[in-house]
């Protein structure tokens, strides 16, 4: 049975962008022909952290979404498990906005440093301080890590691939990725694809790839991409085999929504 599927990426916490696109797509929920795929990153940056990941999940749990794990899934994660005591991600990489919705709280360890006579802090107070925050959100929201970890890598349709980054288009079968970039190995190294996926020569799959991570602006320059399009808007490689859909979501305020029909595995 043929689908209409709409796929969104990168979301990074601005859930207002995402809904109107969505509706201006003309999504609706509550239409069985319709499947919302979303390729990772939902989190970080935009400040509506926790209303995109109620809305995503109810669909998620009612079988009307499919939510891929992406690179920011990875860095939540690891501060919920307690895997990451470093502060590296909530200072460079909007992990910050996060844990302040989900804490309901503004500048959440700016504020615990402030309250309890900290300055400066330390990499030790970070540590001190994640470990309070971690057992906070996974208190009030049980279900939050769980989820996350169960999250696929990738969707699958009879003629579509939807992941974060990239596939290992070097591995036989392009389900069982076997590469690995500086510590990272297999898919959490490929959700971390720098571009270069986007000019790869791709044998072992003849489906269309739809990726995000890879901001589509970042995508034209590298590429000396000049289509008379706006420059966060969805980019089609060449040979149509790679469909990059990352609007930069952060800059640009605007989520892109390729809308395809096809049929589900």
């Amino acid at each position: 049975m043929k689908k209409n599927i709409y796929f969104i990426s990168d979301i990074h916490g601005y859930y207002k962008e995402m809904i109107d696109s969505l509706n201006e797509a003309g999504y609706d929920e509550n239409n069985p022909e319709h499947l919302l795929v979303v390729l990772g990153d939902i989190f970080d940056r935009g400040g509506e952290a926790l209303a995109t990941y109620e809305y995503l999940k109810r669909l998620s749990d009612e079988k009307k979404a499919i939510i891929t794990s992406g690179n920011h899934h990875i860095f939540l994660t690891n501060y919920l498990d307690g895997t990451s005591l470093s502060p590296f991600n909530y200072i460079n990489n909007g992990v910050d906005e996060t844990l302040a919705d989900f804490l309901h709280e503004t500048k959440p360890f700016e504020s615990w440093c402030l309250f309890n006579d900290i300055s400066p802090p330390t990499y030790n107070d970070f540590a001190r301080w994640i470990e309070i925050a971690r057992n906070e959100i996974n208190n009030e929201y049980p279900e939050l890590l769980p989820w996350l970890k169960s999250l696929p890598r990738y969707f699958e349709s009879k003629n579509y691939i939807g992941v974060h980054g990239a596939i290992d288009t070097d591995a036989e079968d392009w389900h069982n990725p076997h590469c690995c970039k500086g510590h990272l190995n297999d898919w959490n190294a490929l959700d971390f694809d720098d571009g270069t996926f986007f000019g790869k020569n791709i044998t072992n799959t003849n489906k269309i790839i739809i990726i995000g991570h890879f901001g589509t602006a970042h995508l034209r320059e590298l590429y000396d991409i000049k289509d008379n399009k706006d420059k966060n808007d969805i980019l089609v490689r060449e040979d149509n085999k790679v469909i990059a859909i990352d609007a930069t979501t952060c800059i640009s305020h605007k989520v892109n929504v390729l809308k395809v029909e096809d049929e589900l595995l």
